[in-house]
């Protein structure tokens, strides 16, 4: 039995349905069944997570916002990534430095957490990135106006977290990616590269093709640019045309979403926004399918595996379709490419039972195969 420390600076609130948390819980649980797991989280949790067996949680309290934009400020003077700053805990820092030699194995979850690696640590180091920022950020400047303010900061944090990323590769002893889509150029670095593919929880099938479905579903964390992008835009530049064909039809959000960021919707005609939601099964209930519209596609994974593990039918941009491995396109999801596209296939599907249903099936079958334990088995090898 290994003892193993999991760093994270995220929310492992899984009931916000962010892809990240979702992960890093799952590799936390798997793990946790054959060696002694520690796990460390920067929250400000109101009800702590409690895992299952060997091991303790060590919820350490993110700074106000003003503290957090200050240490951003600090990192950008030594030409370190924004982010870096803002999810810096000086607590973390410290209990890393006094407790690391007691851990066989530390894993940091996502790019932001590799800070806190100790220069003493003599034990094996795993960074557990995801995906490549670099590639989001790039992808997002694609999707910025210049006249917004936002694309000179992304453009600013492109170039650092570059820079940053290719430290890591040097630093650590595996370097944990969900998709080859994200590659090392790199030769020798390549070696150090593990992709270990993104899994889903066993649900019951609730689809069911009615001419009175009327909801189009979104799920994901609202909070995270591109999701936010993407609901803004079907909102705006969707739904409208949609419901001029079905007035009935509503766009359903799903998901953590700040107070700010609901500002964008809590006006707009047919469009409702849950939060996070306890049970997901009855929010699907009368559905004409899940989307994943995201022009930018990284983080896309986890939301059209979840729409496949309760059967929704699924249709996705040609950006995110890239990144969906495990289905295939017409056979059990659909692609769209432009938005007049999009309002096309879903009045394909509201009208179609039988490739309604053939995609509900087929996503469905396909979901139930891909289990986190099988998925996971891979990391068995790396720590």
């Amino acid at each position: 039995m290994k003892k193993i420390l999991f760093v994270s600076t995220s929310d492992l609130n899984t009931n916000n349905f962010a892809g990240d948390a979702i992960r890093a819980n799952n590799i936390i649980n798997y793990l946790k069944k054959k060696n002694y797991v520690d796990v460390i989280s920067l929250t400000n949790f109101k009800k702590k997570i409690i895992y299952e067996k060997k091991g303790s949680v060590y919820f350490f309290k993110k700074y106000n916002f003003f503290i957090r934009v200050f240490y951003s400020l600090i990192f950008l003077l030594k030409l370190k990534p924004l982010q870096l700053g803002f999810f810096y805990s000086k607590d973390i820092k410290e209990y890393l430095k006094k407790h690391n030699q007691k851990y066989h194995t530390i894993i940091f979850h996502l790019m932001r957490g590799a800070q806190f690696l100790p220069t003493n640590y003599k034990g094996k180091k795993i960074l557990e990135m995801t995906d490549l920022m670099s590639n989001n950020y790039k992808q997002t400047l694609n999707n910025l106006n210049l006249f917004n303010p936002m694309y000179y900061l992304y453009f600013l944090e492109s170039f650092l977290i570059k820079k940053y990323e290719s430290k890591c590769l040097n630093l650590f002893d595996k370097i944990v990616l969900v998709t080859k889509k994200d590659l090392i150029n790199n030769f020798f670095l390549k070696k150090k590269i593990k992709f270990i593919k993104n899994g889903i929880d066993s649900a019951k099938k609730v689809f069911k093709h009615k001419e009175t479905n009327y909801k189009i579903i979104f799920i994901g964390n609202i909070n995270y640019l591109p999701n936010k992008l993407a609901c803004l835009d079907f909102s705006k530049n969707v739904l409208p045309k949609l419901n001029k064909l079905y007035s009935n039809i509503e766009f359903h959000i799903i998901g953590k979403l700040s107070f700010l960021n609901n500002l964008n919707f809590i006006f707009k005609k047919n469009v409702k926004t849950f939060g996070s939601v306890a049970h997901l099964q009855k929010n699907l209930k009368n559905a004409i399918c899940g989307i994943s519209n995201l022009k930018i596609s990284t983080g896309s994974q986890i939301k059209v595996l979840t729409y496949a593990s309760y059967g929704l039918p699924i249709i996705s941009s040609t950006q995110s379709a890239k990144r969906i491995e495990y289905l295939k396109h017409n056979k059990d999801f659909l692609k769209f490419a432009g938005n007049e596209d999009l309002i096309k296939k879903i009045s394909l599907l509201k009208k179609n039972k039988l490739l309604s249903n053939k995609l509900s099936l087929n996503s469905y079958n396909v979901s139930n195969k891909l289990n986190w334990d099988n998925v996971l088995k891979q990391y068995e090898n790396i720590i």
